[in-house]
């Protein structure tokens, strides 16, 4: 999920239910709310993935919902309609903008994708290859539609190159697993969905046509930055002016959701004065080092 590991912040009371359970009844309640509804959701990552995509006994603690671009929107009002209070926004979930987080009392979390960061240049197109061919698998009784077996592997790959914590052991355990065949033919699906950037970082292999945007960004975050060194390289990144204003405008205001689930309860005015103070002052000391090193 996208930021957003720590316990019910929408709600005091912790479900009741197992988290795993909890997990599995998400995924069928979202994918029969999704069908009666006549929208389409991949199930992508966690339990929604076929047995050996994953090392055994991997865990997940949320369901990811990736939906297209167009439906997002009427995804998250089909789900707050049923019982899902919104944690984050799109803008605030991470730099990408590409997942709302929703909070159920009993189902847990839940994070509806737009786009699947590093999968596709296109969000639009992407999602509609993955549904072209996509699967059923059936959790807690319930059959949800899931990507194939190698755009199931591909996800896991991209994913890892923004998310390196369990990302690298993903990407090693189907190092390990796949055949040189099986591997050559999912590296080929990463050129063919546009992926080469997220491929090279997680993978550490050589790629054609990799976008230079998502390279700079995967591998900053491949590093572990953070704050003011990660807004410095998505500042690099920026491909025009209008595009680095945007970058500051959304980087200054304090990020609520996000400040509430760092401090573990709801944030009062004197904390979010003392954030946006912090972040001020860091955009400021950044602007004053950039001119003093324009200067030498």
């Amino acid at each position: 999920m996208t930021g957003a590991s720590s316990p019910s912040l929408a709600s005091e009371a912790a479900p009741a239910l197992e988290l795993r359970a909890r997990v599995h009844l998400a995924h069928a309640r979202i994918g029969h709310l999704l069908d009666t509804n006549a929208l389409r959701g991949l199930h992508v990552k966690g339990y929604a993935m076929s047995p050996g995509v994953y090392r055994s006994n991997r865990s997940s603690s949320d369901v990811d919902l990736l939906v297209h671009p167009d439906d997002a929107p009427h995804a998250v009002a089909l789900l707050t309609s049923h019982g899902w209070t919104q944690v984050t926004d799109f803008s605030e979930g991470s730099i990408f903008e590409h997942a709302a987080t929703l909070w159920h009392d009993h189902l847990g979390y839940v994070d509806v994708h737009r786009h699947f960061p590093g999968l596709g240049s296109s969000p639009s197109r992407a999602f509609e290859r993955l549904w072209a061919e996509r699967e059923s698998r059936v959790i807690a009784g319930s059959a949800v539609p899931v990507p194939s077996i190698r755009h199931q592997r591909l996800v896991v790959v991209v994913h890892a190159a923004r998310d390196p914590s369990r990302g690298l052991s993903d990407v090693s355990h189907l190092q390990t697993t796949l055949s040189q065949q099986e591997w050559r033919e999912l590296r080929e699906q990463a050129r063919v969905l546009d992926a080469t950037a997220a491929w090279h970082v997680a993978t550490d292999e050589d790629a054609v046509g990799m976008d230079e945007h998502d390279l700079t960004l995967f591998t900053a975050l491949r590093s572990q930055e953070s704050g003011m060194q990660l807004f410095t390289t998505r500042w690099r990144a920026a491909e025009s002016t209008r595009e680095r204003a945007a970058l500051v405008l959304h980087t200054l205001p304090v990020n609520r959701p996000h400040l509430q689930m760092r401090l573990g309860r709801p944030p009062t005015r004197a904390d979010i004065l003392r954030e946006q103070a912090h972040r001020a002052g860091a955009l400021v000391g950044w602007i004053r080092e950039k001119a003093v090193s324009r200067g030498r």
